[in-house]
């Protein structure tokens, strides 16, 4: 689906990112400052985002995304909170973490990681556009130097979190 230049723009803008990437912009950089994004758009249950209380965001199998994130999330709040990231060795428990990152995975893994957080109120992301075709949440990839995203909006419906309609709509496909 193409979209007018100008509705593109304004939704780049509604996301916090620039129509135009600087040139020394990384690809890991780009899905970063994307991801940071995301913790503005999804309100998690008070008792999982306890008020006050950052936003911890879990990298598993990919450290060097993990870096990029960490440093572009210095110093940055999403809803008033501050974004704290976590790189997560394969295994370790996500206990605490409102959004996780899976990078580098086959669609088996993704599909297994998918299924391990079916019912927690944790937003998956994974760096495969059809992720939430394998039950996860997010799935992104880079195309042109942007981000396009697929979204699932089955946790928001069971009422694990609640994703904002301006995501959905920004979101290239929805299921």
């Amino acid at each position: 689906m193409r979209l007018p230049i100008s509705l593109l723009a304004a939704l780049l803008a509604l996301l916090g990112t620039q129509a135009a990437l600087a040139a020394d912009d990384s690809p890991g950089e780009v899905k970063a400052r994307f991801v940071i994004q995301l913790l503005k758009y999804v309100t998690w249950p008070e008792a999982g985002a306890a008020a006050g209380a950052p936003f911890v965001v879990g990298v598993v199998g990919d450290d060097a995304f993990a870096a990029t994130l960490t440093q572009l999330a210095g110093g940055k709040e999403a809803q008033g909170r501050a974004v704290e990231v976590r790189s997560l060795s394969e295994g370790a428990s996500t206990e605490g973490i409102h959004l996780l990152y899976l990078g580098g995975r086959d669609a088996s893994s993704l599909r297994e990681a998918a299924r391990s957080h079916h019912g927690d109120a944790v937003l998956t992301v994974a760096d495969r556009f059809e992720f939430p075709e394998l039950g996860g949440d997010v799935g992104l990839e880079l195309v042109g130097g942007r981000v396009s995203f697929s979204i699932s909006r089955r946790k928001s419906i069971r009422g694990d979190f609640v994703i904002s309609s301006k995501l959905m709509r920004l979101a290239s496909e929805v299921k």
